[in-house]
């Protein structure tokens, strides 16, 4: 729990008024919304000065800015999240821990995993307290498959498949230009959107020791990959296979794919957020389906039994976004403790890095530590 609690409302400023910024500018009004006013935004800073008001706008009384300095150095705000391209992730959360604020970030949390690791200890150094945008932690499909491959009957784990695939994110429902400029993205695929699925496999699954990635790069920029493929293997023996695309079918939503096989259960499912569920167990013969309210339901159970702070949100269970808004807020404010940490934002980046490595190598490449 954290030491110092903020009493009353927790005071937000907004560095990055882009896409995820919105996202999460929406999101938090709907935890004030739900939760009596916890949480205001203060300050929105962009270097876009009509992106910052147009945002500022949605908050009365919020301020529009043009630097993440301004954000850092008021003293009337409690807490930043920080929404900007990747390259300045780590300026802006250094500074603000050392201004003393609470640090929420967007993944992936830097350029590199020395980077992160030093915004960690930054972090850490300053006793602020901090979460990382693992957004998937929250997915309710994710939630009940986890318990499921966890029930004794299941069996051991043999082999995970998970592919991630959406229209290269420049355009379409994710315009977002500067991911395919080097100077201030991370990478490609693997990084900027799978590093999301990394971080699902670990909490899933289980702690992975092993990588063997293939890239290649048909339409990015140098460095900047659009397919990536993974072999990882486990502490617990089992494996899964991940497969990262970015395409050129505009109209396609993002998506994800999802297959695992158990000793005595097979499990499946075409999206990331609320269902369906395919499954088939050992003497079944023929597959089933848990429909998407059954999902919800069984999701719900498990969040208000294990989080019951969030009840105020019921109605926005299905939208991950919400929940991780919501999960720091009530943690900064010392109902809870805050999770995902930093700490499991550094550890998906080094699994990234490590397959970066086997890939420019070829080879096979323990992960790090």
């Amino acid at each position: 729990m954290i030491k110092k609690p903020i009493t009353g409302q927790v005071r937000v400023g907004l560095i990055g008024a882009g896409l995820i910024g919105q996202t999460h500018s929406m999101m938090l009004r709907k935890v004030a919304d739900f939760t009596d006013g916890s949480a205001r935004i203060t300050a929105i800073a962009d270097v876009s000065p009509d992106a910052a008001q147009t945002l500022a706008a949605r908050w009365p009384g919020a301020r529009a800015l043009s630097s993440a300095a301004e954000i850092i150095d008021d003293p009337e705000i409690d807490a930043v999240w920080i929404c900007t391209p990747t390259a300045m992730h780590r300026e802006a959360c250094v500074a603000a821990a050392q201004a003393g604020k609470h640090v929420f970030c967007e993944k992936p949390l830097a350029m590199n995993a020395a980077e992160a690791a030093a915004m960690m200890h930054a972090l850490e150094a300053n006793q602020v307290q901090s979460q990382v945008g693992l957004v998937l932690r929250f997915s309710p499909v994710y939630t009940v498959i986890r318990a499921m491959v966890r029930e004794p009957e299941a069996g051991r784990l043999i082999a995970i498949t998970l592919r991630d695939d959406q229209d290269f994110p420049i355009r379409g429902a994710h315009p977002s230009a500067w991911r395919n400029d080097p100077a201030v993205t991370a990478g490609g695929t693997l990084v900027e959107h799978s590093v999301h699925d990394f971080d699902l496999l670990r909490w899933m699954f289980g702690e992975p020791v092993r990588v063997f990635c293939r890239t290649r790069n048909l339409r990015g920029a140098a460095g900047v990959e659009d397919f990536a493929a993974t072999h990882l293997e486990f502490t617990a023996g089992h494996q899964a296979q991940h497969t990262s695309v970015w395409h050129r079918v505009l109209h396609r939503a993002s998506n994800r794919r999802l297959e695992v096989f158990c000793e005595n259960l097979f499990i499946a499912c075409d999206t990331d957020a609320s269902g369906p569920i395919i499954i088939q167990r050992g003497d079944d013969r023929r597959e089933a389906i848990i429909p998407e309210q059954d999902v919800m339901a069984r999701f719900a159970e498990s969040l208000l039994r294990e989080r019951p702070y969030l009840a105020p949100l019921r109605d926005w269970f299905a939208v991950g976004y919400a929940l991780e808004d919501a999960v720091f807020i009530a943690g900064l404010r010392g109902a809870c403790e805050i999770d995902p940490g930093f700490g499991e934002g550094v550890k998906a980046q080094r699994i990234v890095e490590t397959a970066y490595e086997s890939a420019r190598r070829g080879v096979p490449l323990d992960i790090g530590s």
